[in-house]
């Protein structure tokens, strides 16, 4: 990962940071599995996965969990570098260096993502709560290759204005919600249900700029933001017997449509699509080892526009937790997008919990040399 790359990752963690929650964030114990959680997760995770969560461990402790933070990047092509080298061919007045450079980057995406959350869990016999707060932010570099230029540069002419450009899109997602869950026996057997009312900040960046002067300092300027304050609602149930538990969960449950601001450069514009995601999860959970499968059931839609953005997905993840005797624990796992859209990843994963009472835990995603994720985060139990 370059400078270039690393800088932007860091702009967009510190402006999730400032948003009060997130679209759909996980834990780095959820991350290293996978992303599982609709049916594995704790009581600690319920506002992220699951609302009923928060009811399945009634005897567990008042438990803190702050912060979690977790970025990824997915920058296959090197399309950052690639976009620096069109600028610099620019500079240099390079005919050939200019047509290498845009056919380079023609057609090429990067992704980025980064989130914060943190989570106050209080279990009790009754109805338990988790109040949590959360902060994601989705964004992509697209480049938009005029062949103009290329002819042009073909002809040897490098003291043109190019028509290409280049655009930073994002969207950050702030949720400030409570997950409210019980316990029913229904024919004898237990299930959880749940509720999490939340509010919601959406955020959206347009940033257009020529390609021969890319640049990703301007990106989150008021000059190219849009936001909307809404209200949304998550619905969730577990049915456990024994070790095996069966999970549903829908997020987002009222659909929200936000429009970014028109590129005066460009002449782009797009709509980021917050809609309706149901996903199916299962698990065996013990005292040594959890195993777990999720499956969204529809596909999370994201931006449309003038630009083809290819950020739709749907998910299917597996993963597994190994346990010593609840001082360490082992994770890995496995996720695929049967949208395509984003490349699979393997995961991986450790947790420290000394003495019962702190928790850490760190995660990493492994998908390419050019692609790849990480994140952390720490709890308290009293």
């Amino acid at each position: 990962m370059t400078f270039k790359t690393k800088a932007l990752v860091l702009a967009l963690a510190t402006c999730s940071a400032s948003a009060m929650a997130a679209t759909n964030p996980t834990d780095a114990r959820g991350n290293a599995m996978g992303g599982v959680g609709v049916a594995s997760g704790d009581y600690l995770s319920a506002g992220f996965h699951n609302p009923a969560l928060a009811a399945l461990d009634p005897d567990s402790a008042f438990g803190v969990l702050v912060p979690y933070l977790g970025a990824e990047v997915r920058d296959p092509d090197e399309l950052v570098d690639g976009l620096d080298d069109v600028a610099d061919a620019f500079d240099t007045n390079d005919a050939n260096q200019i047509e290498q450079s845009l056919r380079a980057v023609q057609g090429d995406k990067a992704y980025l993502n980064a989130g914060v959350g943190a989570a106050v869990g209080i279990p009790t016999g009754s109805v338990s709560a988790t109040l949590y707060t959360s902060g994601l932010i989705e964004g992509a570099v697209l480049p938009d290759v005029r062949d103009s230029d290329i002819n042009k540069a073909q002809n040897n002419n490098s003291t043109f204005e190019p028509e290409s450009s280049a655009t930073i899109l994002a969207a950050g997602v702030g949720e400030l919600g409570i997950a409210l869950a019980t316990n029913l026996d229904i024919a004898g057997q237990r299930v959880a249900v749940g509720v999490t009312p939340k509010l919601q900040r959406i955020t959206t960046y347009n940033y257009g700029v020529a390609v021969d002067d890319y640049d990703t300092d301007d990106w989150d300027d008021s000059r190219y933001r849009e936001e909307e304050n809404t209200f949304n609602l998550d619905l969730g149930a577990v049915w456990q017997s024994g070790p095996y538990r069966v999970g549903l969960a829908g997020k987002n449950l009222v659909s929200q449509d936000v429009d970014t601001v028109t590129s005066a450069r460009t002449g782009h514009s797009f709509t980021y699509e917050l809609e309706p995601q149901v996903t199916l999860g299962s698990a065996f959970v013990s005292d040594f080892v959890t195993l777990a499968a999720d499956l969204d059931l529809n596909k999370k839609k994201g931006f449309k526009g003038t630009l083809d953005v290819d950020d739709d997905t749907q998910f299917f993840r597996v993963g597994a937790e190994f346990d010593a005797f609840g001082h360490a624990q082992l994770r890995t796992g496995y996720r695929a997008d049967l949208e395509d859209n984003v490349d699979n990843a393997f995961t991986l994963g450790l947790g420290l919990s000394p003495f019962g009472v702190a928790n850490f835990d760190i995660a990493a995603s492994i998908i390419d040399s050019d692609s790849y994720g990480g994140s952390a985060q720490l709890a308290f139990t009293f």
